[in-house]
This record gives structure tokens, sequence and C-alpha cells, in this order.
């Protein structure tokens, strides 16, 4: 099995993929991918996808955020050696065990969908299709205007895009000159 066969259930939360072991007792390193460990703070089971095919579900006795990356110490993972044959593995969570988001953020794929608007003026310039990048730097927009390009890229930066309403399906984009041509 491939790492793109890897895939989460639906309503699973991607914790990471283990890039490592530290020390003797078994302690897997992995590689986030979210950008903010914060979001992990009440975890406390796991799945664990090998390349393999096979999954099994871990309690989580401890997680620390540490350069970048998570220390996870699974409870019957007791050694380097158990820990070393999970490498490559994909680690998910339920989505209820993550803590709430605050007001202002959002889930990246929750803005596939959402709908482009002009600060000025209001008009609809398209729909989000797809996020781009391996930190979501990219917003592809399906433009509605069928004289435009087909899809355009928007920069996901405060200063482009300034409002994010995932529940009225909106976003705002400051639609500065050349940026949609």
């Amino acid at each position: 099995m491939t790492k793109e066969k890897q895939k989460p259930s639906q309503g699973d939360f991607i914790v990471g993929r283990v890039i490592g072991a530290l020390g003797l007792k078994g302690v897997l390193k992995v590689r986030l991918e979210t950008n903010n460990p914060d979001l992990l703070s009440a975890v406390k089971t796991v799945k664990v996808s090998t390349a393999s095919g096979a999954t099994s579900n871990h309690r989580v006795d401890s997680m620390k955020y540490e350069k970048r990356h998570m220390l996870v110490k699974l409870e019957d993972i007791a050694d380097r050696t158990q820990a070393e044959k999970l490498l490559g593995a994909l680690i998910t969570t339920e989505r209820q065990q993550i803590r709430d988001l605050y007001e202002d953020e959002f889930w990246m794929r929750d803005l596939v969908g959402l709908d482009v608007y002009a600060t000025e003026g209001g008009e609809k310039l398209g729909t989000i299709c797809d996020i781009v990048g391996e930190s979501g730097e990219f917003l592809e927009m399906s433009c509605a205007d069928p004289k435009k390009a087909d899809t355009v890229l928007i920069p996901f930066v405060r200063a482009i895009v300034p409002t994010v309403d995932v529940k009225a399906g909106r976003i705002e984009i400051v639609n500065l000159p050349g940026l949609l041509d």
C-alpha cells in the first residue's frame, strides 16, 4: 500500500506521519500535518495506519511539541524496536478529540466551495476549488466570469483575503490590479 492509500476515514483528523523514534522507550517522532499543535492538547486515542495496510488503535500516554515535531508516547509501544516498525505510518484521531477552533480559525478543507466576492462592490468573482501549497499559501478560485481564465491563484494572506466567513459560505478579497488576470 502506498502513502496515498493511507487516507483517514471520514471525520478523522490527520495528526501526522511517523518519521523516527526517539530514545529507547518507544517515543515516536511525528511530522505534524497542522501548523497549530495546540489543537492536539486533548487527544487521548489515535489510529496508526502503516504502509502495509495494517491499522491499530492506541491510547496516548503523552504528546509533547518539540522543535517543529510532536513526540508521541503510546501506551502499548514499549521500546525503540516497536517504534521503528511504525516508520512512515499515518497517525489520525477522531475530529471530536481536537480542541474547538477559535472564532478566527477554520479548517483549510472547509474553504473549498466557498464563494469569493470583491471587498469593493461585492461582485461575485468565483468559487474556491482547491487549496494550493504545502501550507495552503494559495487559494485556487474557479472564475465566475467566463471571459477570464478558468482558475486563478490568490495569495492567501490577510492583506488580500481580509474576510473568511465559513458559516456564511463567503470569502472576500481585495481585487488588486492584475490579481485575477
